[in-house]
């Protein structure tokens, strides 16, 4: 073989082998970028799937938190109308002893009974007026109708007991009664009406704070 042929074949013979090699080189490096991406795609898929299992159970803690906060706020409210209905009840009472027209032999006499109305009444408002946040705005207006109109009959009839009988004339003897017989017809009348629905305003809230407390025990029944 002559001596240029031999550089011919030599330098054919590397070329050859330099293009075989890249074309493997290429291969290779394609496989590796495959690889990679793979593994790129599931590293980022399972960083997505914890980052939104982490932020379903931080919404679920605090859905949680909320729904104990919101139970525990009509919790108490159940608790502040059971105690507010007591003084009111208490408050009914004494005021329809004061004012009802039968008197029983060993009663206190009606000076007795009229402290110890406007005593009850003023309990009553008491305790309402430092709970009146827990109550909605419709239900305090009630509420203070119900007490005013109770509290004005009390008082009008109140102004006559402080005096004896032989100190009244004939005039002021009228109005005593008239102020009786009215306080007794909103007693027996007007008050019955007023207390139903302001009851049922009161079962009302204590059924909406029953139900959420039937919802917050749900799930932990159902798990």
């Amino acid at each position: 073989m002559e001596t240029w042929q031999t550089i011919l074949f030599a330098f054919g013979g590397n070329a050859a082998l330099l293009a075989v090699l890249g074309v493997l080189g290429k291969s290779f490096l394609d496989k590796l970028i495959v690889r990679d991406t793979k593994q790129f795609e599931n590293d980022l898929k399972a960083k997505s799937d914890a980052a939104i299992e982490h932020l379903r159970n931080e919404l679920q803690i605090r859905t949680i938190e909320h729904q104990v906060r919101f139970s525990r706020l009509h919790e108490k409210r159940a608790g502040v109308i059971a105690e507010l209905y007591g003084h009111l009840v208490e408050s009914l009472w004494e005021a329809e002893s004061f004012l009802s027209p039968i008197e029983w032999a060993g009663e206190p006499n009606k000076k007795e009974k009229h402290q110890k109305a406007m005593n009850k009444l003023v309990e009553l408002y008491r305790y309402f007026d430092k709970h009146r946040i827990y109550l909605p705005p419709e239900v305090c207006t009630s509420l203070e109708a119900l007490v005013q109109n109770v509290r004005s009959q009390v008082v009008k009839f109140g102004v006559w007991v402080r005096y004896e009988e032989y100190e009244l004339t004939g005039d002021s003897h009228t109005k005593k009664t008239d102020a009786w017989d009215s306080g007794w017809d909103a007693i027996k009348n007007q008050v019955p009406v007023a207390r139903e629905s302001l009851e049922n305003e009161f079962r009302t809230l204590l059924g909406a704070a029953a139900n959420i407390a039937v919802e917050r025990g749900a799930p932990h029944a159902a798990s």
